[in-house]
């Protein structure tokens, strides 16, 4: 049964697909290219899939290369991360994680970056901040924030991005509301009634892309009334200030409820960035590690109310913003 290929053995792999070629992979990692040659073929043996794409100008990965190089870069991090944590447990050089969230965030991805960065990094510190998705963005863009967990669309651009999961973004309303018998709500009444949203300033892409969506169905918003944390909204929909949008996480007053717009999805995903140059290896396995979990949480717990589905994508999909 084949366990996996060895550390040298993706070191190798990494090499060539990022030289696209095996003699300058063995120059670069400073090894023989008959004995690089024969480690690629044992991935690929053991794998029972071609990695590379061979020819005279050089190699190309193939569509399971580049699948694999996820993973192999995935495994090499953890290996560098393993031990520059062993060795600033020595010299006491592990700085702690600033960290900052949405308040529009689901609590449970702000929990497991909390539980997971410690687990990854035992006796690491964090220091948290909570803030608009624009501001946190901004934040970690000039390196005072080494990662957040903010809502996409992002308009800073050469960041690093790990999606975390997609939920349906419904309309709240007061339970005792005679809308609030149907299953959805008819889109003529939505441009009228929706009058609570959060401010442009806190998430512009996302307000923006909201307003594009509906304007497409010829709904045409004009709130009144502008919040900044989903505490507010709910207290602004229960005096009975109008309608306003709720991501499916929210955990709502007895008093609320949600409905669809028919015809409309609108959704929301949340995500962890860095800064693309101050980025730490911890990272893109604590972005892996939120996702997964989240994932099994939902599933464990049968989802009693309309709850966001992850993305399900593979680990260290970190993506530069363009």
């Amino acid at each position: 049964m084949y366990e996996g290929p060895e550390f040298r053995h993706l070191v190798s792999f990494v090499a060539v697909a990022e030289e696209c070629s095996f003699g300058g992979a063995a120059k670069r990692i400073r090894v023989a290219q008959p004995s690089l040659s024969a480690q690629i073929k044992q991935i690929e043996e053991g794998l029972g899939a071609s990695l590379f794409i061979r020819s005279q100008t050089g190699a190309s990965l193939t569509a399971s290369g580049r699948q694999f190089l996820v993973f192999a870069r995935l495994m090499l991090q953890m290996r560098e991360h393993s031990v520059r944590a062993t060795a600033s447990d020595k010299t006491g050089t592990e700085w702690p994680l600033r960290f900052g969230y949405s308040p529009f965030a689901d609590h449970r991805i702000v929990e497991e970056a909390r539980s997971g960065y410690l687990e990854l990094v035992p006796g690491g510190h964090i220091q948290t901040s909570s803030d608009c998705s624009a501001e946190l963005t901004t934040m970690v863009a000039d390196g005072r924030l080494d990662a957040a967990i903010v809502t996409l669309p992002l308009a800073e651009k050469g960041l690093f991005v790990h999606p975390i999961c997609e939920e349906r973004m419904f309309v709240c309303l007061r339970c005792d509301d005679p809308l609030a018998a149907s299953a959805t709500l008819p889109q003529d009444v939505i441009a009228a009634r929706l009058c609570i949203l959060f401010a442009r300033v806190h998430q512009p892409s996302l307000y923006d892309q909201i307003v594009r969506t509906l304007a497409q169905a010829g709904i045409a918003l004009n709130p009144s009334e502008f919040i900044s944390a989903p505490a507010e909204m709910q207290y602004l929909v229960k005096r009975g200030k109008g309608f306003s949008l709720a991501q499916e996480s929210t955990n709502l007053d007895p008093e609320l409820t949600m409905r669809g717009i028919a015809g409309i999805n609108l959704t929301v995903t949340t995500a962890l960035i860095c800064n693309a140059v101050q980025i730490r290896p911890v990272l893109p396995m604590l972005a892996y590690r939120i996702e997964k979990h989240l994932s099994t949480a939902m599933k464990m717990h049968g989802r009693k109310r309309p709850s966001g589905r992850v993305t399900g994508n593979n680990p260290v999909r970190l993506q530069k913003t363009s």
